[in-house]
């Protein structure tokens, strides 16, 4: 079986970026199509126009990141409410040529089980999957498909207790843990993401933040407008070697310190025009000191940190920022995402001194350097760089 385009919604342009609520005093109306952006800081990261029916869902989502894709879906709602099925496909826009192929699939649910089929991409194929009566089909992890989001608040609003959410993966659906905060405002767990949605009472989706939690981002209702034309200015930037990329890349930083190897492997988030200390990076809360999986900090000889000694190995870094002073944690748990951290098995913590940098660090920076009575490591980001000395035993 092959799989087609779907149709993207003919759409004009009506917003600036930066808007939500126009100036022009527009209200969202319910029976026009529903238009989103997300932005991280100050980079807008994707965009997503939906029109909803009685029978039907029809959007299309553009992803900026780690290259611009478009996303064209449709989802069919049943007389009760429930969703039937999902057609999707995903490719890259007409000016990056050289991007990666197209790939799609559809889910068709019958009774209690659903059929997801695959078509492209690294996992292609076919499963079938007992699914619940209710569950919410998805675009699978994307955090801004915002038509998901929408059917989970007005569900709770409407009195469910819980709701169970299916990618196009073929795994089996994930319990959505999600409850209503105050008046229309929902809090949920959207496959793993803690975040909140707003509506308007009648059944409109105005906002998604996920503000505090390690997916910073935040979706507003805009003026309905033409996603293809934001699509092929990001791809044409794709082609060029100027996309977004990788929001946190991986990276390395390799030292040796009087005969002693030292690797640290970690993420770089960036600053993206946002406030980093006690903001982005937490006051009085353990901080994963990077993005993605946790810090890893390799010795191939035994340091000392102060009073405190670290045999040769491999361990996770943590820090914590509070009030102003900064401290960073070695724990002896390795392997980990970078909000598992165990507190338990933190080794101890090393106060870090500051100091101004003249120009901004927009990316996050970790350095080893070898000075004449050991070595120093330090953080640098926005306008601080935090340090802490050692030696080699």
């Amino acid at each position: 079986m092959t799989f087609q385009r779907l149709p993207a919604l003919c759409l004009v342009a009506a917003f600036l970026l930066s808007g939500c609520v126009s100036d022009s005093g527009w209200t969202p109306d319910p029976e026009e199509p529903r238009a989103f952006v997300t932005t991280l800081g100050a980079d807008t990261v994707s965009v997503e126009v939906y029109l909803r029916t009685k029978t039907s869902i029809e959007g299309t989502l553009v992803e900026r990141s780690p290259f611009t894709r478009m996303t064209e879906y449709r989802v069919d709602i049943s007389e009760d409410g429930s969703f039937s099925g999902l057609l999707w496909s995903t490719h890259v826009p007409t000016t990056n040529p050289d991007g990666p192929a197209m790939q799609g699939g559809r889910v068709t649910v019958q009774g209690d089980s659903a059929l997801v089929e695959r078509y492209g991409g690294q996992n292609p194929g076919s499963s079938t999957v007992y699914v619940p009566s209710g569950t919410i089909l998805t675009l699978g992890r994307t955090a801004a498909s915002a038509f998901a989001f929408e059917e989970v608040a007005n569900r709770l609003l409407d009195g469910a207790e819980s709701t169970m959410i299916l990618g196009p993966t073929g795994r089996l659906p994930a319990e959505n843990k999600a409850t209503v905060v105050a008046g229309d405002t929902v809090a949920m767990e959207y496959f793993g993401q803690a975040r909140r949605a707003w509506t308007d009472g009648s059944g409109q989706l105005l906002a998604i933040s996920g503000a505090g939690t390690t997916n910073s981002s935040v979706s507003h209702r805009v003026e309905a407008f033409l996603v293809g034309s934001m699509a092929d200015r990001w791809g044409a930037m794709d082609a060029a070697g100027q996309g977004m990329g990788t929001p946190s890349p991986a990276a390395t930083t390799h030292a040796t310190v009087d005969g002693a190897d030292i690797e640290v492997n970690y993420s770089q988030p960036a600053k993206r025009g946002r406030d980093i200390w006690g903001n982005l990076v937490p006051n009085g809360s353990i901080w994963r000191t990077g993005a993605n999986a946790a810090t890893h900090f390799t010795t191939s000889r035994d340091l000392t940190f102060g009073e405190h000694e670290l045999p040769a190995g491999t361990y996770t870094l943590w820090s914590l920022y509070q009030d102003g002073a900064f401290s960073l944690i070695l724990n002896e748990q390795t392997s980990q995402w970078g909000t598992a951290h165990d507190a338990e098995r933190d080794l101890f913590s090393l106060p870090m001194t500051s100091e101004a940098l003249e120009d901004v660090q927009e990316r996050f920076l970790i350095d080893v350097t070898e000075v004449e009575d050991g070595g120093i490591i330090s953080l640098s980001w926005d306008t601080t760089r935090w340090s802490v000395s050692f030696n080699v035993d």
